[in-house]
């Protein structure tokens, strides 16, 4: 039985496919000097009518509803004790209620996934995340071709983000969509649907080059990684196909890598030399100390920013509720944000804002490692944590935020993946019963 699907579903469709283009015309508008706040509008309109959308709908009394909203009020919650404790100005409480926003992005996200997910069982889920990636790989080819965009540091070749505005955040959104069309391309394969796997493996080449374009060292690491694995994926598990025709093509994938890697060589060392070159200049800044060089200086400034939170001369609640965001930034300058997630966390929101914070990802985490939850969603979900952990730029940054979202939204599907279809076919037994008996039949 087919569901109507009504015409927020479609809506949210559409305003969370062209999300790179938002931030494709905010970063354009912020090089060329025009004050226009595209991103930060078009993030603020997705967060009320998403939470216009879950009232309307109504909330289910359920753990899932219960943690998510404990997470939601509890944070605003610390929000209003650290400006009672701290005495911040409004211009500091809306400077972070703006990056709460971000923060609760996701979370609303997947929840309005999880109030209409018998519509979004019927409908190709996955498809958002295709036209992400489309959107997000010409958003960086074309301009690169053109010859326009910007470097990821002022007056240095290192690291090409066309327009985009952060060369962290895009790294994790292009991990994610390798990721997606990574598994897309496998499953046209086992389809043998040739036109949409040469389709599938022109965008996933297009966003290996934008990995090394970006020149971040997760992102290519990670692309490498990927790449392989899907190799190896097709090789032994692929069944559908017989293994001297696996063992062929995986020959053949190897051999065509190699040879676009060679042909490509002066491409890639243009556009990772300038990374290369900072990568050198710091490992001898820093005397070799690959700790320092590996998290980008992160442990030392996570180390000062400790200091800071632990302070005696600090009010007794600040363990508790911790900074906030703009108040770091004022007093204490580059310490204010050391560009990891549950660090940033802990000095931001305290130990109470950790906890929370914890409890509801360890939800969508403890859901995806089920043995019949596990899906792309678990690996996507996976690499945004590891990510989140190691570079930050996940939980309080817009463009992240808004794919993390999706990503657990189809952690919440897959959930309820099994049950559905357990219902529809039970649904489907009782028609064909009643039919039966009375003697009718279904044109």
């Amino acid at each position: 039985m087919t569901q109507k699907k009504p015409l927020n579903i479609y809506f949210f469709f559409i305003i969370m496919s062209v999300f790179p283009l938002i931030d494709f015309m905010n970063g354009l508008f912020i090089s060329s000097h025009i004050p226009i706040p595209v991103g930060t509008a078009y993030r603020f309109f997705c967060f009320i009518y998403l939470v216009c959308c879950i009232i309307h709908a109504g909330l289910r009394k359920n753990l899932y509803t219960f943690i998510t909203v404990t997470f939601i009020i509890g944070s605003l919650m610390l929000l209003v004790i650290q400006a009672i404790v701290l005495q911040n100005s409004i211009s500091i409480l809306f400077a972070d209620l703006t990056v709460f926003t971000k923060f609760f992005l996701w979370v609303v996200i997947a929840y309005f996934v999880y109030q209409r997910k018998e519509i979004f069982l019927q409908m190709n889920y996955s498809k958002v995340f295709l036209a992400i990636s489309i959107f997000f790989t010409l958003g960086m080819l074309i301009p690169y071709f053109l010859n326009v965009g910007n470097q990821a540091y002022v007056n240095s070749n290192a690291g090409y983000k066309s327009f985009f505005y952060a060369s962290n955040d895009l790294t994790i959104a292009f991990m994610i969509n390798a990721t997606f069309v990574g598994w897309l391309f496998t499953k046209a394969l086992r389809r043998k649907a040739v036109k949409q796997s040469l389709f599938l493996l022109l965008l996933y080449l297009g966003i290996i080059v934008s990995l090394i374009l970006i020149s971040t060292k997760t992102g290519i690491v990670y692309g490498i990684v990927f790449t392989v694995g899907i190799l190896i994926h097709f090789l032994f598990c692929q069944k559908e196909f017989k293994p001297i025709y696996r063992i062929v093509t995986f020959m053949i994938a190897v051999a065509a890598l190699i040879g676009l890697i060679i042909a490509g060589w002066d491409f890639i060392i243009s556009a990772t030399s300038g990374t290369v070159d900072r990568i050198t200049y710091f490992y001898r800044l820093y005397n070799g100390n690959l700790v320092r060089l590996l998290t980008s200086s992160r442990s030392d400034y996570m180390a000062g920013g400790y200091e800071l939170f632990v302070d005696n001369n600090n009010n007794f609640l600040i363990p508790l509720i911790g900074f906030g965001f703009e108040y770091r930034l004022i007093h204490f300058e580059r310490l204010g944000l050391i560009e990891m997630d549950p660090v940033d966390g802990l000095y931001a929101l305290g130990f109470i804002g950790v906890v929370l914070t914890t409890v509801m990802l360890g939800y969508f985490f403890f859901v995806s490692l089920k043995k019949q939850n596990r899906s792309i969603y678990t690996l996507a979900f996976m690499v945004f944590m590891f990510y989140s952990i190691s570079a930050g730029h996940v939980m309080f940054s817009a463009l992240s935020s808004t794919m993390l979202g999706l990503v657990c939204g189809g952690i919440i599907l897959q959930k309820y993946k099994h049950s559905s279809m357990q219902v529809i076919e039970d649904v489907s037994k009782e028609v064909k019963q009643s039919e039966y008996i009375d003697g009718w039949t279904r044109v």
